[in-house]
C-alpha cells in the first residue's frame, strides 16, 4: 500500500515520521515504545506499515512480527519471526548458555541437557537487540500486539524493561475495545517510564476523508446523501466503510428510506465479503487462515491437490484480501484472517484442522490442530498434546507448555491414570512461568482428588516447593513429609522429598541434617550424579550448621560430582551450599564462587538469583573491608529486587543496606533499614532474616556505647538462632558483640559462658572468623578478671586469625583489644603500634566510634601525638597546622617551607593516617570521631 492511500491521517503520519527521525538520529527525546491504538479496522496496520517503510529509508534495522489470534496459542510464535532473520554472525556473539537456550526455543537445535531457563531465552533476546544496536538503531515492530503468545510477551517485557539509552525502539499496534479504553500490551507494564511511551490513538475518519478513501480504493462514487448514510453506518471506520462500499458496488444502494443492511462489527462486514466469494476461494482462504505461516504448497497439500495451481487463490488475491509472494500467502489485514476463520461453521473448521494436522511438521502446531479438530476424549490426541507439552517445556516456554498439559488432560479418556500426572506437570510449568497461585490451585485440586500413592506424592512435592517460596517453610515441610509415606516403593521420589525437606526446613537444623542423610541413603544410582552430589553436600553443610563438624573430603567429592554447565534446582542449591561453606572456611574461594553464581545468573537471565548472590558478596566485601564495592552491590540488589518483586528478598536487601551503613557509621540509615527489615521478617515470619537485622541493631548500639540496648537486641538474635537448632550458626557473626555487651554491663559470668560456647564451636569448626571472635572474647574476659597474661595471648591469637582471614574490621577490633591489654601491661611501645594500626584501619573503614576509642587509648598512653600517629616531627607540625584550618600557603609561611614541600608532606600524611581530606585529618589529629 502506498503512502498516498493513507487518507485523513496527516497528524498521525507526522508523529510517526518524527519518531522515526528521532530514533535514526539518536535523539535522546525519542520514545522507547510507540503504540498505535484503535478499534479493529481503524487503520493501525496501514500506519504501522508506513512507519516501517520510513524506518527502512532511514537505515533502521527492523525485527518484525505480525501476530494473529490463533498464534497466541503457539509457543515463541512471535519471537520466531522477530529473531528468525538475525544473521548467524550476530547470534555467534551470544554467550554459550544464551545461544543454546535461544536455539532450543526457536527449534534450531534440540535442548542440551536440562530445559533452558525461560529467562535465558529472554536474556538472549535482549543481547541480540543490543548487539544489533551497537551497529545502529533497531526497532522491534509488532502488529496486533494483543495476540502475542506468552513466551514472546515475556521476552518483549524483559527487553523493554532493560533498554536504557541504546538506539532501540518498539513500534506496535494495539486493538482497543471501545471509546475511552486504553489497554496496554501484556509486555508493557508500569516499570517503563510513562514519558518513554508515546501513544497515537486513531479515531474515525470524517465523511470527506471517507469519500477520498472510497474513491481511491473502490469503483463507487457516492453522492453526498449516500456518503452520509455510509459514514453513519460505518461510524467513520475506514475498513468497515470500504467493505460496505464494496457491498453496495455489487448489490446497489437500498431504498433511501431503508437502513443499510450492514453487520454490527467490522468482522461481520468482512465476513459478508467472504460469503460473496466462490466456494473454492472460501475453502482456500479458510485453510490459509488456520495456518501459522501459510504457503501455496501447504494449502494444496491440505486440499490434496497435485500440481502447482492453488484453486481459488487468484480470486482471493484480486479481492485484496491476500498477497502471494514467492509461494508465501499473507492476509493484507489481520481482520481478514479472523473474519474468514470465524465465519466458517464449527464442524468445517474442525475438518480443516484435522487435515492440517497431517500437513504441518512442527509438533506443537500439529498438537494445536489436533486439539482444535475435536473436543471430546481422544487418547491419541491426548498423547500428541503431551508430547508437544514436553517439547515446549524443553524449549523453555513453560507458560505454553502448561496450556498444552491442560489440553492433554482435557482430552484424556475417563479413568486414564496419565491425567493426574500431566496435571502435575502442568502445575510445575505454571510455577516455572511465575504463576505460583495458578500452580497451587492445580496442585490443591490434584492432592484433593488423587488417591494416596506416587502421583499424589509428586503433587505434594511441587506443592511444598510453592509453599516455601510463598513464604511458609513450615507449611512446605508439612506437605513434603505428608508425601513421604505415599512415595514408598519409589526411591527416587522418596529421596527427592527428603532432599527438599532438608532445603526448606530452615527453622529446624537437626531436621535438615536427618532429611539430607535420608536422601543420601535413598537416592538410587540411577538418580544421576547431580542429585546424589546435592544430597552429599546438603548432608555435610547442614551437619556443619548443627555443630557436628564437617568432612571436607566428602564435601569436595560432592562438589566434584556437580556438572559444570547444566542448570537445575538441585545443582543450583548444591552450588549455593558449597559456596556458603567456602565463605566461612576460605573467604577468597567463597567470594569467587558467589561471583561466578552472580555472573551466571545474569548470563542466563535468572534475575531472582541475583540478589541471593549479591547478599553474600556484600557480606564478604564488608568482612574484607571493601565497603565501596559492598555499597555498589547493595544498590544493585535494590534495583534487581524491585524488578523481580520478591518480598522476602526485600528484607535481605534492607539487611545489606543496614550492614554497610552501620560499618561506615551512618547510624540513622542503618537503624531505619534494620527496623524496617525486622518488621517485615516478623510479619512473614522469617527468623533467618530477623536475626540478621537484630545483629545490625546490636552492633550500632554497641558502637554507641549503649550496652543495655545492644545486649537486648543481641540476646533476641541469639534466641532466634537457638530456636532454629543452629549449634554452629556460621551465618551469624554477632556472638562476640554479645560477649562485649555483657562485659560492659558488668555481667562477667554470662560473658564467660558465652565465650566458652564460642571456644567449643571453634574447636569443632576452626574457620578464621570464629577462631578470631572466640580469641577476642577470651581476651576481653581475661582482661575483665585481671589475667593480663591470658588476655595478651588471646588478643595475639585474635589478631593472627583475623589477619589470616583477612577480616578488616575484626582485625582492627582485635588490634584495639590488644593495644588495651598491652597498655595495661605497660608495654607502651607495642601498645602504640597496635592502637595506631587499629585507628588507621577504623578511619579507613569509616568506623568513626571505634576510631575514636583507639584515639582515646592512644591519648591514655601519655605519648606525644607524633608518636601515636606514626608521623615524623616535620609531618606532625604540618598536620597540626592544617588541622587548625591553615591553607598550604599559610603553613609554608609559618614553617619557612615552600608550598610544594607542604604538599609533599600531606601526600605522606594522608595514607599514614588513613584519611582522604583535610576535614578527616583535623578529626584524627584532634582525636575526635
Amino acid at each position: 500500500m502506498s503512502d498516498e492511500r493513507l487518507v485523513g491521517r496527516e497528524a498521525e503520519l507526522a508523529a510517526l515520521d518524527l519518531a522515526a527521525d528521532q530514533l535514526a538520529e539518536g535523539d535522546p527525546a525519542r520514545p522507547l515504545v510507540l503504540l498505535l491504538e484503535g478499534e479493529p479496522g481503524i487503520g493501525k496496520t496501514a500506519l504501522w506499515q508506513h512507519a516501517l517503510r520510513r524506518l527502512r529509508q532511514r537505515g533502521v534495522r527492523l525485527l518484525v512480527c505480525r501476530m494473529g489470534e490463533r498464534e497466541s496459542n503457539l509457543s515463541f510464535a512471535g519471537l520466531t519471526d522477530l529473531v528468525g532473520a538475525v544473521p548467524d554472525a550476530v547470534l555467534g556473539g551470544l554467550p554459550a548458555p544464551q545461544r543454546r537456550a535461544l536455539d532450543a526455543a526457536l527449534l534450531r537445535a534440540a535442548p542440551d541437557g536440562a530445559p533452558p531457563d525461560p529467562r535465558a531465552v529472554n536474556l538472549a533476546t535482549l543481547t541480540v537487540v543490543r548487539l544489533l544496536a551497537a551497529a545502529g538503531p533497531v526497532v522491534l515492530a509488532v502488529d496486533d500486539a494483543q495476540w502475542c503468545d506468552p513466551a514472546t510477551a515475556d521476552a518483549l517485557r524483559f527487553v523493554v524493561r532493560r533498554i536504557g539509552r541504546e538506539p532501540v525502539g518498539l513500534l506496535a499496534t494495539m486493538r482497543t475495545s471501545g471509546a475511552g479504553a486504553r489497554p496496554s500490551p501484556a509486555w508493557l507494564d508500569a516499570s517503563v517510564d510513562a514519558d518513554r511511551v508515546r501513544r497515537v490513538a486513531l479515531g474515525p475518519l470524517s465523511p470527506a476523508e471517507l469519500y477520498r478513501l472510497i474513491r481511491a480504493r473502490t469503483v463507487l462514487r457516492p453522492a453526498k446523501p449516500d456518503l452520509l448514510r455510509l459514514a453513519g453506518a460505518s461510524a467513520g471506520n475506514p475498513l468497515f466503510a470500504l467493505e460496505l462500499a464494496r457491498t453496495v458496488a455489487r448489490a446497489g444502494w437500498p431504498d433511501p428510506t431503508a437502513r443499510l443492511p450492514v453487520p454490527t462489527t467490522v468482522t461481520g462486514a468482512v465476513a459478508a465479503t467472504v460469503a460473496g466469494m466462490p466456494e473454492q476461494s472460501r475453502e482456500t482462504l479458510l485453510i490459509a487462515a488456520a495456518l501459522r505461516h501459510p504457503t501455496t504448497a501447504m494449502i494444496r497439500a491440505a486440499l490434496e491437490l497435485p500440481g502447482s495451481v492453488t484453486p481459488g487463490l487468484a480470486a482471493a488475491e484480486e479481492s485484496g484480501m491476500v498477497e502471494v509472494r514467492d509461494g508465501r500467502v499473507g492476509f493484507t489485514h489481520p481482520l481478514y484472517a479472523s473474519a474468514v476463520y470465524s465465519s466458517a461453521a464449527t464442524e468445517r473448521r474442525r475438518a480443516v484442522h484435522a487435515r492440517l494436522a497431517g500437513v504441518v511438521t512442527d509438533l506443537d502446531q500439529r498438537a494445536w490442530h489436533l486439539a482444535l479438530a475435536g473436543d471430546g476424549p481422544d487418547a491419541g490426541v491426548a498423547t500428541v498434546l503431551a508430547e508437544a507439552a514436553r517439547q515446549t517445556q524443553a524449549r523453555g516456554a513453560p507458560a505454553m507448555a502448561a496450556e498444552l498439559w491442560r489440553l492433554a488432560v482435557h482430552r484424556t479418556t475417563p479413568g486414564d491414570p496419565r491425567a493426574s500426572e500431566w496435571a502435575v506437570s502442568g502445575a510445575e510449568c505454571l510455577f516455572s512461568a511465575g504463576d505460583a497461585d495458578g500452580a497451587r490451585d492445580v496442585l490443591d485440586r490434584a492432592v484433593a482428588e488423587l488417591p494416596a500413592g506416587h502421583a499424589r506424592a509428586r503433587a505434594l512435592l511441587w506443592l511444598g516447593s510453592i509453599l516455601f517460596y510463598q513464604g511458609s517453610p513450615r507449611d512446605a515441610v508439612a506437605a513434603l513429609r505428608r508425601a513421604i509415606p505415599e512415595a514408598v516403593g519409589d526411591p527416587l521420589l522418596t529421596g527427592m522429598l527428603h532432599l527438599r525437606v532438608s532445603w526448606f526446613a530452615d527453622y529446624d537444623t537437626d531436621l535438615r541434617v536427618n532429611a539430607a542423610r535420608q536422601s543420601q541413603r535413598l537416592l538410587p544410582a540411577s538418580a544421576g550424579a547431580e542429585l546424589r552430589a546435592c544430597a552429599t553436600i546438603a548432608g555435610e553443610y547442614f551437619g556443619f550448621l548443627a555443630g557436628r563438624g564437617i568432612d571436607v573430603g566428602n564435601l569436595e567429592a560432592g562438589w566434584a560430582m556437580l556438572p559444570e554447565r547444566d542448570f537445575s534446582w538441585e545443582v543450583e542449591w548444591a552450588r549455593s551450599m558449597f559456596h556458603l561453606w567456602a565463605k566461612s572456611f576460605d573467604i577468597h574461594r567463597g567470594r569467587a564462587g558467589w561471583l561466578t553464581k552472580y555472573e551466571r545468573a545474569y548470563e542466563i537471565g535468572d534475575e531472582p538469583a541475583v540478589p541471593h548472590a549479591l547478599l553474600h558478596l556484600v557480606e564478604i566485601e564488608c568482612w574484607l573491608g571493601n565497603l565501596d564495592l559492598a555499597a555498589r552491590y547493595v544498590a544493585e540488589m535494590a534495583v534487581t529486587n524491585d524488578q523481580t518483586g520478591q518480598r522476602r528478598w526485600r528484607g535481605q536487601t534492607l539487611y545489606a543496606t543496614a550492614l554497610v551503613a552501620a560499618i561506615r557509621w551512618a547510624p540513622d540509615d542503618a537503624v531505619a533499614a534494620a527496623r524496617e527489615g525486622l518488621a517485615l521478617a516478623e510479619e512473614l515470619p522469617d527468623a533467618v532474616a530477623a536475626a540478621l537485622h537484630l545483629s545490625v541493631l546490636g552492633y550500632v548500639e554497641l558502637s554507641r556505647g549503649a550496652a543495655e540496648a545492644a545486649d537486648a537486641y543481641l540476646t533476641r538474635a541469639a534466641h532466634l538462632v537457638a530456636e532454629m537448632g543452629m549449634r554452629e550458626p556460621a551465618r551469624y557473626t554477632f556472638f562476640a558483640d554479645q560477649v562485649e555487651a555483657a562485659l560492659l554491663l558488668g555481667d562477667v559470668e554470662r560473658a564467660t559462658g558465652l565465650t566458652a560456647d564460642l571456644g567449643e564451636r571453634a574447636a569443632r569448626s576452626p574457620y578464621p572468623y570464629l577462631v578470631g571472635m572466640a580469641a577476642r572474647s577470651r581476651a576481653l574476659v581475661a582482661l575483665a578478671v585481671g589475667d593480663l597474661d591470658a588476655a595478651a595471648a588471646a588478643a595475639q591469637a585474635a589478631v593472627g586469625a583475623c589477619a589470616a582471614g583477612p577480616l578488616a574490621l575484626e582485625l582492627a577490633r582485635g588490634q584495639l583489644v590488644q593495644g588495651i591489654v598491652l597498655r595495661r601491661r605497660r608495654e607502651r611501645r607495642a601498645a602504640r603500634q597496635a592502637l595506631t594500626a587499629a585507628q588507621v584501619s577504623f578511619t579507613r573503614l569509616g568506623a568513626v566510634p571505634w576510631a575514636a576509642r583507639a584515639a582515646a587509648e592512644l591519648q591514655a598512653l601519655g605519648l606525644r601525638p607524633s608518636s601515636s600517629t606514626g608521623l615524623t616531627p616535620a609531618e606532625q607540625r604540618v598536620a597540626d597546622l592544617v588541622a587548625r584550618g591553615r591553607t598550604n600557603d599559610e603553613v609554608a609561611a609559618a614553617l619557612f617551607l615552600s608550598p610544594r614541600t607542604v604538599e609533599s608532606h600531606l601526600h605522606r600524611i594522608y595514607p599514614k593516617l588513613g584519611v582522604r581530606s583535610r576535614t578527616e585529618l583535623a578529626r584524627v589529629v584532634s582525636g575526635q570521631p
